[in-house]
C-alpha cells in the first residue's frame, strides 16, 4: 500500500545533501511505515540552513520525497501562495498517480487550492489530518476558509482527524497527536518517582516552545518576578528559541530567581529535563494540542496550561494538571501557588494518573487507530 502525504512541512538538504525535516513530522512518518509499503511526502523543499530540531528519514528507500515551491509568509510574501500553486498542483497531480490513499495536512495556505483539488480533481481515496486550534475566535483568515471548507464541501466519507471532540459528525474523528516512542514511555515512568520532593528543594519549572509573546513567555517572567518570595522555586528551563531570545534573557537578569535558556534541544535531552522538572508551564494565547503536553504527562510534569483549544478534554483542573482562564500574572501565579499546596500523595496520584494515560501518545497507539480507523475503512 503507497500513501502519500501532503504537507507543509519545510524540508532542507545540509551540507552533505541529506535531507532533513521537522523532527516530530518525520518520527510520526518513519512509523506509518508500519502499515505502509511505501510513503511518498510531497512539501517544499526550502534553502538555507536546517533547523536544530530537524531529523533525516531513517529508511529513503521506502519513503520519496517530492518537493514543492515553498509559498507563504507575511505581507505581500502570502501573494507566493497564487503563484506558486500551478506548479504545485502539477507536482501533486503526477504524484498521485501511483498512490492507494492521501492524507492532507492542514491548515496551511496551500489548502486553499489543494482541498479543492482533492474533491473535485482527485478520484483516490484521502483524508484530512487538521492540526490547528479547531475553535480559535481569532484563527488567521486563510484557516478559517478551510475550515469552513472542511465543515460544508466534504462528503460525508471523507474523513477529518482533528485534535478535541467539537463536530458530532461521523467524518470528524478525534485523534491524539502521537509524542514518543512505546519505548519512551516505558522509560519514563522511572521519572513519577525520581523527582526531588519540591517542598524541600524547590519547584523546577519547564518551559518547552518558541520564545515568543504567543507562547507567554513574557507572561511567565512578569509572574515569576511577583513570585520570588511567594513559593520555593529552584530553577525554570526555558527550552526553544525566537527573535526575542536575548530581549527575555534581559530580563530574566533582574528576577532572583534562577532561570536557564536552553536555546533548541535534541529530543533525549528534553524528555532529560522533562523527568527532571515539576511543572510545565505553557500559557499559550492559541494551541492545537502541543505535543509536549503529552510528553510532560508521561514524565510526571504536571501540566499548566491556557484553557484554549481542546485542552481542557485532556486536563481537568486541580485534577490532572491546572487550566489558566486568563493570561494574567495573577492567574498563572495562583495556579502555581494552589499546586504548592497539594500533598506529597495526591502529587503522586496526579502523576500516575496522567502517566496511565500518556499512553495514547505514542507513535505506535497513533499508528495503529490510523490502520483501523482510517486506512481499512478507506480502502475496504
Amino acid at each position: 500500500m503507497t500513501l502519500c502525504i501532503i504537507s507543509h512541512t519545510e524540508h532542507y538538504m545540509d551540507a552533505e545533501g541529506t535531507l532533513l525535516a521537522w523532527g516530530s513530522t518525520v518520527m510520526e512518518i518513519n512509523y506509518l511505515l508500519d502499515i505502509a509499503d511505501h510513503i511518498i511526502h510531497i512539501a517544499p523543499l526550502h534553502k538555507g540552513t536546517p533547523p536544530p530540531s530537524s531529523l533525516a528519514y531513517a529508511n529513503t528507500t521506502q519513503i520519496e520525497f517530492i518537493p514543492l515551491v515553498p509559498s507563504g509568509g507575511k505581507g505581500v510574501k502570502k501573494l507566493s501562495i497564487a503563484w506558486s500553486a500551478l506548479t504545485n498542483i502539477r507536482r501533486i497531480h503526477k504524484a498521485l498517480k501511483g498512490v492507494d490513499i492521501i492524507q492532507f495536512r492542514a491548515p496551511t495556505g496551500m489548502g486553499l487550492y489543494v482541498l479543492p483539488y482533492l474533491k473535485w480533481v482527485n478520484t483516490k481515496p484521502y483524508w484530512v489530518k487538521y492540526a490547528g486550534n479547531w475553535v480559535d475566535s481569532q484563527m488567521p483568515l486563510g484557516n478559517q476558509l478551510q475550515k469552513r471548507w472542511l465543515l460544508k464541501q466534504l462528503e460525508p466519507k471523507t474523513q477529518v482527524t482533528y485534535n478535541g471532540n467539537w463536530e458530532h459528525r461521523p467524518q470528524f474523528l478525534p485523534f491524539d497527536n502521537p509524542c514518543f516512542t512505546k519505548e519512551n514511555y516505558v522509560e519514563a515512568k522511572s521519572a513519577l518517582t525520581i523527582k526531588p520532593d519540591p517542598k524541600e528543594e524547590g519547584w523546577t519549572l519547564c518551559f518547552v516552545g518558541a520564545l515568543n509573546a504567543h507562547k507567554g513567555v513574557p507572561l511567565i517572567l512578569e509572574t515569576l518576578s511577583l513570585l520570588e518570595t511567594s513559593i520555593p522555586i529552584k530553577i525554570l528551563h526555558f527550552i526553544g528559541d525566537g527573535p526575542d531570545r536575548k530581549a527575555y534573557e534581559q530580563i530574566a537578569s533582574e528576577i532572583e530567581i534562577p532561570i536557564q535558556f536552553h536555546g533548541f534541544l535534541p529530543k533525549p535531552k528534553v524528555h532529560q529535563l522533562l523527568s527532571e522538572s515539576h511543572v510545565l508551564l505553557l500559557p499559550s494565547k492559541s494551541e492545537g494540542f502541543p505535543k509536549v503536553v503529552g510528553e510532560a504527562m508521561a514524565y510526571g510534569c504536571v501540566p499548566l496550561v491556557s484553557k484554549v483549544s481542546c485542552l481542557e478534554d485532556y486536563i481537568t483542573d486541580g485534577e490532572n494538571g491546572y487550566l489558566l482562564d486568563q493570561l494574567t500574572p495573577d492567574a498563572l501565579g495562583d495556579s502555581l501557588k494552589r499546586l504548592h499546596k497539594i500533598t506529597a500523595s495526591e502529587l503522586k496520584s496526579l502523576r500516575l494518573k496522567n502517566y496511565t494515560f500518556a499512553q495514547c501518545f505514542t507513535y505506535e497507539y497513533y499508528t495503529q487507530a490510523i490502520n483501523e480507523k482510517i486506512i481499512n475503512v478507506r480502502l475496504r
